[in-house]
């Protein structure tokens, strides 16, 4: 048997012979402060944090102030921070402001002793057998370290645990057994571990092995590699990637539905710009250690002496970074896990949104079966349903400023997400709407006709004292957008889709207009229904606000921009030539889904292109000509006929290169129609 192997098989021994107790602890060992228990009772987040790092990981006054600082960032949140320690003979979850000064001093006094697991039980009794002795001195203090944290955090029923960074397997360890308790304890006991992954100084490879080994769950947040402490790359492929709070929360909550007993290990890269300086000296002093033949338990020592001599403060400031960006994390996922839990007790509805004075008009669309139909389409589509208000000068004539000029002005039902809607309803597929209209004669009227001339199952919320969303748009003689108003102020009260309205669905597709936040919402319940999703930028402006949040851009298949929306998602000037585009094409790639993702681009009478992106292949690039065409009447439903007719091609079994062809057919249709946004003829 390799040594590597007796490592795993040792661990897996541990692990079954470790048995769990269900002990009711007395208030003479746990103390919980009122504010912690006040929230535990009443189900509001709260995050444990380790006291190591205040008694022995940083300075003082440097300590303290973090400590002020991560309370700072937790309470931004929403959530309560519970610092954990032993106190004398007492377990201490959470501490007022005056022991957190003493514990912050502590470690120079040399008062604080280092307590992991295994410490606990002789701390303790060493501290009652003073406490008999009438004890008069200085408070003693137990400093916990991850492991010892973990299970006081699970005892007193807190989720969520935020460190700067695990323990691991050490370098070496497959010889030594050198094997951090942290991963024994992330094997046997269910909180959350917020951490910036494993010091490059160990084996973190070997680490995820154990971690594997033993079922836990180690994620890397946002990122496809496990990060190493100080750098956010490791160079080694993370187990799993999570991209929000909210998917680790559903992921743990799923975990003690099963029944199992151990932790998640979720990785924050830390990318504060000094880890890179630290990772640097590592790396050399890794070499040191080889050249000068130090193995074994001598190998951490000399590693971690050398590179604070190396880095002098660099290490300093990244550690305090990454503390703070993982308090940042947790707190989200301690909220999340809360928000789930009283969803949970509630209702089906996990993360239900905020109340609105609303009335759902799908009840008086038409019968029970079609609301509820909803749930078996194939298609469900969230976007604007909007009146749109089209002015253009009569044929032959110029558009001329300052003045009014002699035209035709039509009024027809848009809104992209409705626009795509209508598309798939005209091809022979029935999607379902998720939109929000005012309580008006238009909002009415519009509900209608989805419902009654076009067969769409709608979701609609009428939101009272609000307009119908309106766009009125100027086109000069040649078809083309001259200038616009949209008043869309409704469309901020856009329905989200559960994971029940999703089942069964193969594409959710989302336009711009719903608030980022509902965006979001929408991507994550589809990830977890496997429903794939699809993007429709809607305008430059908000395609720069949606493309910054990198959770939503990272849940995206398919994304529909035109040439200025391609720019703005990447952050660059508009240019025409073909490398800058290539070059903004896989800048946007790179931020979508990792295992495939597409980007569907028009650029008006040039085309389109077709770039794919797969896990671990070159980015494929592919133009699509259109043929020159006469008498084009409107370019504004253009686009969206080209996406429904391309989602279309997806449901019929197509590839994305026949799918295109099929949208593009479809939106030269469109082109030509003078009556209505969408063709009627399609």
């Amino acid at each position: 048997m390799f040594p590597f192997q007796r490592l795993k098989q040792a661990t897996s021994i541990c692990r079954q012979y470790t048995k769990k107790f269900s002990t009711k602890l007395s208030s003479s060992i746990l103390q919980i402060l009122p504010e912690v228990s006040d929230a535990i009772a009443n189900n509001k987040p709260v995050v444990a944090l380790e006291s190591t790092i205040l008694a022995h990981g940083l300075p003082y006054p440097k300590n303290i102030e973090l400590a002020k600082e991560l309370s700072e960032i937790i309470r931004g949140k929403g959530a309560i921070p519970c610092t954990i320690a032993v106190k004398n003979n007492k377990c201490r979850v959470g501490l007022t402001q005056d022991e957190l000064e003493d514990l912050a001093i502590s470690g120079v006094e040399k008062r604080a002793a280092k307590c992991s697991t295994k410490d606990l039980p002789l701390f303790l009794g060493k501290q009652n057998i003073l406490q008999q002795q009438n004890y008069t001195g200085p408070v003693q203090w137990g400093a916990t370290t991850v492991a010892s944290t973990m299970h006081l955090a699970h005892l007193a029923n807190i989720t969520t645990f935020v460190t700067g960074g695990t323990g691991g397997v050490h370098r070496g360890g497959e010889d030594t057994m050198d094997v951090s308790a942290d991963l024994l304890e992330l094997a046997r006991t269910p909180v959350v571990v917020v951490s910036a992954g494993v010091k490059s100084i160990l084996d973190i490879s070997r680490t995820l092995e154990v971690l594997e080994t033993n079922g836990v769950p180690a994620a890397a947040f946002q990122a496809d590699e496990f990060p190493a402490f100080f750098s956010p790359s490791s160079g080694i492929r993370a187990p799993a990637r999570i991209d929000s709070a909210e998917e680790v929360a559903m992921a743990y909550l799923s975990s003690l539905d099963l029944g199992l007993k151990n932790g998640m290990l979720i990785g924050v890269p830390n990318n504060h710009p000094a880890g890179a300086s630290v990772e640097d000296a590592i790396q050399e002093v890794l070499k040191e250690a080889d050249e000068l033949n130090i193995s074994g338990r001598d190998v951490t020592p000399f590693i971690l002496k050398r590179v604070s001599e190396k880095t002098k403060g660099d290490s300093l400031k990244s550690n305090t970074a990454l503390v703070k960006g993982n308090a940042n994390v947790g707190a989200d996922i301690a909220v999340a896990i809360a928000k789930a839990r009283s969803g949970r007790n509630n209702d089906k509805n996990i993360f239900p949104s905020a109340e609105i004075k609303q009335r759902d008009i799908s009840a008086t669309a038409n019968t029970k079966s079609e609301r509820e139909s909803v749930i078996q389409n194939r298609v469900i589509v969230m976007g604007g349903a909007v009146i749109d208000l089209v002015a253009k000068p009569k044929t032959g004539s110029s558009l001329i400023l300052g003045t009014s000029n002699p035209g035709i002005c039509k009024e027809c039902d848009g809104g992209v997400g409705r626009n795509i809607a209508e598309v798939l309803s005209r091809l022979g597929v029935k999607p379902a709407l998720m939109s929000a209209v005012g309580s008006d004669a238009r909002g009415s009227s519009l509900v209608q006709r989805l419902t009654n001339d076009l067969g769409i199952a709608t979701r609609i919320d009428v939101v009272e004292d609000a307009n119908t969303a309106t766009y009125l748009a100027l086109l000069d003689s040649n078809g083309d957008l001259h200038t616009a108003i949209a008043d869309m102020d409704v469309l901020r009260r856009i329905k989200i889709p559960s994971e029940e309205d999703l089942s069964g669905a193969d594409y959710l597709v989302v336009d711009a207009n719903a608030p980022i936040s509902s965006l979001l919402q929408a991507a994550q319940n589809a990830r977890w229904a496997s429903v794939k999703v699809c993007f429709e930028p809607t305008s430059v402006p908000k395609a720069i606000e949606v493309s910054k949040n990198k959770q939503f851009m990272s849940a995206l298949t398919y994304a529909f921009p035109n040439l200025d929306e391609l720019y703005a998602m990447a952050g660059s000037e508009r240019s025409d030539n073909e490398e800058d585009i290539k070059v903004a094409t896989k800048t946007v790639l790179n931020t979508m889904n990792f295992t495939e993702s597409h980007l569907v681009i028009t650029m008006g009478s040039r085309g389109a292109i077709l770039a794919s992106k797969y896990e671990n292949k070159p980015i494929s690039y592919k133009m699509f000509d259109v043929s020159p065409i006469e008498n084009v009447a409107n370019c504004t439903g253009a686009g969206d006929t080209l996406t429904g007719g391309f989602i279309y091609g997806l449901l019929n079994g197509k590839s994305e290169e026949e799918s295109i062809q099929i949208g593009m057919e479809k939106a030269l249709i469109s082109l030509q129609c003078e009556e209505s946004t969408i063709s009627p003829n399609l």
